[in-house]
């Protein structure tokens, strides 16, 4: 097909839009269209006969075609089959982000015998649905009149993007519900290429008005599993984008865009410091000999003594972009401030000052997509870390992350393929997977079980790693009374009845030292109470856990995020007069090539009376993450395993 490239790029969030599954379109025309008496009489689904609800159509027109704006049309008509489906259709929401324009929103709802109640403009409002890490997400939304199983509902919707494009875009083929029919037509700019992902070959064919159109039929929903891959890896989509060169092979791909992400972030400034940088480097490694040394004294520079302005929750997002961008790492160094990718840049340029050879890291995001160069397209890598050879090993740092510890990465982009940047070549090689070893979890309880099954005493939880990481990036940028009731609610989701008290949150800004919470916490019924006896689970931070993995069949691979250990030291002081009567630990338990394993260790403390409870558990060993489908029934068989000895029951007798 012969179609134009137009300059300025569409924004990101244009593939969030399209990768979310929310339920609203557009007509390509005024008119609704005319429902067929089948389909309002319709009582079971056609793709999936167990399906809640289902899409007779769902049609997104991209308009391309203009010098400035794009601009799409969505039309999508739903049967809602269950009380489950017409609770998931009950309220819409439409999302956008500033800059973004949406007008024209309808919809309806039309009952078997033809009625039709259609929504009032009145009925839309804007919200915010989603506010962190400097993204700011609202939504048209509105509830839905009159829905019912039995119904169909329509929506209609137009979106403009000014300034915009339809480079890159995403086109998402299979949603979180059944659809018999999905098309995408699409107008284009200038001459056009895509790429399919877990799809049959789906061509572009000519329509009217210069539009081009792709259809797919009886399209199963994409459902939800427990650890599953991102959703890239596995729903049926499509990427798009303009060509603007003729790709010959991967290779020369690769070389071609590594030249210019060269340009654009202008790799030779940052890889040949001026003088002044290398005298800044010398004076922070001052005092220093080895090459570990050195690297982490700038690496500490770079995190603690330069401002970083992506994390700061004290400067507004307003304010943020009125901040003037950095036009070299000497300016950063001379303001002592920048953002995470200036704060990046400052450290390769203080490592290349050195003598250190270094460059820039370019690779895949694994919590969106796993990278595979083979797959040549830009979308695909962003400038994920420095690399540094330190005695002829690549190592890998993300100062600008205020999050992620030293010698670690964030979580998505370890364990992937990495374009190493140079200001004349690339190598391809891989970033590292942390070992289990370093994302660990210490859980340390002090409890005194009362004569009527009540649990009270003190916890403290200690995050480090990756864990460390994920607890203090959902926490920064909220109050203390928001982190406070962030952990409630997850205690309070294991045992309903806790009521806790005196938290405290440690170490949320500081990248090297463990996340910490603190507390009280009382339980009354923990144990339960029969007769003279008590029944208690002495595994206190797996109380009320469900089983990893429930349905007796697996459709994706499993994908754990990454390696990860826990050490559980509990002591309960039991009632007074109160002993064992069954108290026999569980047996240890692992698989055969020790990528997990789990050891239980109790114990009586008799001049205190009181149960001491060690736990020892770690997966992911020798870096295995990713496990096929067809492992799903051992896997299971382990983690059912797990499940069965940390909640393990004792009984103790009245005296």
């Amino acid at each position: 097909m012969n179609l134009s490239y137009k300059k300025q790029s569409l924004v990101l969030f244009l593939s969030f839009l399209l990768l979310v599954g929310f339920q609203s379109v557009f007509a390509q025309d005024k008119e609704w269209r005319e429902v067929s008496p089948a389909d309002l009489q319709a009582k079971t689904p056609k793709v999936e006969p167990d399906a809640d609800a289902e899409a007779l159509f769902w049609e997104v027109r991209v308009d391309d075609g203009s010098s400035t704006d794009l601009v799409m049309k969505h039309y999508i008509r739903v049967k809602i089959f269950t009380e489950r489906g017409r609770e998931k259709f009950s309220k819409v929401e439409i999302p956008y982000i500033k800059g973004m324009k949406i007008k024209d929103i309808k919809a309806r709802v039309i009952k078997a015998d033809g009625s039709i109640t259609e929504l009032a403009k009145t009925d839309v409002f804007d919200r915010e649905i989603i506010k962190s890490n400097n993204v700011k997400i609202k939504a048209k939304s509105f509830a839905v009149p009159n829905i019912e199983p039995g119904v169909i509902v329509e929506y209609r919707y137009q979106e403009t993007f000014p300034f915009s494009s339809a480079e890159d875009m995403r086109m998402v083929f299979q949603r979180d519900i059944p659809i018999q029919t999905i098309t995408y037509y699409f107008k284009p700019a200038a001459a056009t290429a895509y790429l399919t992902f877990n799809m049959a070959e789906t061509k572009f064919i000519r329509d009217k008005g210069d539009f081009y159109r792709a259809t797919m039929d009886n399209v199963p929903a994409l459902k939800e599993e427990p650890y599953m891959p991102p959703q890239d890896e596995v729903r049926s989509w499509l990427l798009l984008y303009y060509t603007r060169n003729t790709k010959s092979t991967v290779t020369d791909f690769w070389g071609r865009l590594g030249g210019n992400i060269v340009y654009i972030y202008d790799v030779k400034d940052t890889l040949k410091p001026d003088k002044s940088l290398k005298t800044a480097a010398a004076e922070i490694t001052a005092g220093t000999t080895s090459p570990e040394e050195q690297i982490a004294k700038i690496y500490n520079f770079c995190k603690t003594k330069i401002k970083n302005i992506t994390f700061d929750t004290k400067i507004t997002d307003e304010e943020k972009e009125k901040i003037k961008p950095n036009k070299s790492t000497t300016e950063t160094y001379k303001k002592l401030q920048g953002r995470q990718n200036d704060i990046n840049e400052l450290f390769a340029s203080l490592t290349s000052a050195l003598g250190f050879e270094t460059r820039l890291a370019f690779g895949g995001n694994r919590s969106e997509k796993f990278f595979d160069p083979s797959q040549a397209h830009e979308s695909f890598v962003h400038f994920a870390a420095v690399a540094v050879k330190v005695n002829s090993r690549w190592r890998y740092y993300d100062p600008g992350d205020q999050f992620s510890t030293y010698g670690m990465l964030p979580w998505y982009e370890e364990g992937t393929s990495v374009l190493l940047l140079g200001y004349k070549d690339y190598i391809t090689t891989e970033t590292p997977l942390s070992g289990h070893d370093k994302s660990f979890a210490k859980r340390t309880g002090k409890f005194k079980l009362l004569e009527d099954g009540t649990l009270e005493g003190t916890v403290k939880i200690e995050y480090s790693g990756h864990l460390g990481y994920v607890y203090k990036l959902n926490n920064y940028e909220g109050s203390p009374a928001k982190q406070e009731e962030t952990l409630k609610e997850a205690v309070k989701e294991k045992m309903s009845a806790a009521e806790v008290s005196n938290i405290a949150v440690e170490n949320i800004n500081d990248s090297e030292k463990p996340f910490v919470y603190q507390y009280k916490i009382r339980v009354p019924n923990y144990a339960q109470k029969t007769g003279k006896r008590l029944f208690l689970q002495p595994g206190f931070f797996e109380y009320g856990a469900d089983p990893m993995f429930a349905s007796a069949t697996r459709k994706y691979d499993i994908f754990f995020q990454f390696p990860w250990s826990e050490e559980d030291n509990i002591e309960i002081e039991l009632p007074k007069d109160f002993s064992l009567d069954n108290a026999d630990a569980p047996a240890a338990v692992s698989d055969p090539n020790r990528i997990s394993f789990l050891d239980v260790r109790m114990g009586i403390d008799k001049e205190t009376n009181s149960l001491i409870y060690n736990r020892k558990f770690y997966f992911g060993g020798g870096g295995n993450v990713l496990f096929p489908a067809n492992a799903y029934q051992p896997m299971k068989n382990l983690f059912d395993a797990f499940h069965k000895a940390d909640t393990h029951t004792i009984t103790l007798r009245q005296n």
